[in-house]
């Protein structure tokens, strides 16, 4: 219960600090006419996205990206590498309206961090091929991926979700709120998950679960581990969907 409590805490911090940096910023529509343009990066084994823009990471050479939205627009959305990490925002001190949807289109040779802030979508027709990759959602954007990685590891703080299959050895993730975590066609060995408020989580799991719920959210298993440790506090469940 005080982990709840404290999870509730920094969320409602979180929104609070959202909500004053959104009425000091300047608002700018879209006008409606869609271009593309073409911007050069440098390399970069991880996503960072914080907006309304959707994202679809496609196998390639980094090097380019292609931003696709209205034209009016674009010049406010901000993309730099730092620390390895492709950073895409829109530019401090504005807020864009848009009409039209913004698309941008991201290769990868390699990734091992995808992270959502916002309102977003990221998804891709290809695998990801790791060993080890992170996945987080922050807010109310969906992740949708398939993956092939000795570790993965998900997180979702808000109201977000995540949808992830393939295949992994060792899967850790973890929900704060309302969001939800669909990894049922995510084959797992090992799978330890936790829950603190409303969200779900369902998992795939051959060996060996470990699930604690604090709250009202519930997880759901399917396969036959061997080995099962589980724990509920609240009115959530472990549920086995055999």
């Amino acid at each position: 219960m005080k982990k709840l409590i404290i999870t509730s805490i920094i969320l409602t911090l979180s929104f609070s600090v959202q909500a004053q940096s959104w009425w000091n910023t300047k608002k700018v529509r879209g006008n409606g006419k869609v271009t593309t343009e073409i911007r050069k990066t440098t390399n970069y084994s991880g996503l960072s996205l914080a907006g309304n823009f959707d994202v679809e990471l496609v196998k390639g050479t980094t090097g380019n990206i292609t931003l696709k939205g209205e034209e009016n627009l674009l010049k406010y959305i901000e993309t730099k590498v730092k620390r390895g990490v492709l950073k895409i925002k829109v530019k401090k001190g504005y807020r864009i309206s848009r009409t039209q949807k913004i698309l941008i289109t991201v290769p990868y040779k390699k990734l091992d961090k995808v992270s959502l802030a916002g309102a977003g979508d990221i998804y891709s027709n290809s695998t990801i091929n790791s060993d080890n990759i992170a996945f987080s959602v922050a807010g109310s954007g969906n992740i949708d991926l398939a993956v092939d990685a000795q570790k993965v590891k998900i997180s979702v703080a808000g109201s977000g979700d995540i949808k992830l299959k393939g295949k992994t050895v060792d899967l850790k993730c973890s929900v704060a709120g309302s969001g939800d975590i669909n990894a049922y066609g995510l084959k797992t060995n090992n799978t330890y998950v936790s829950i603190a408020g409303s969200g779900n989580i369902k998992t795939t799991v051959s060996n060996k679960i470990k699930a604690s719920v604090v709250g009202s959210g519930s997880i759901y298993y399917k396969g036959k581990p061997d080995k099962i440790d589980s724990s509920a506090i609240g009115s959530g469940k472990v549920i086995d969907r055999n």
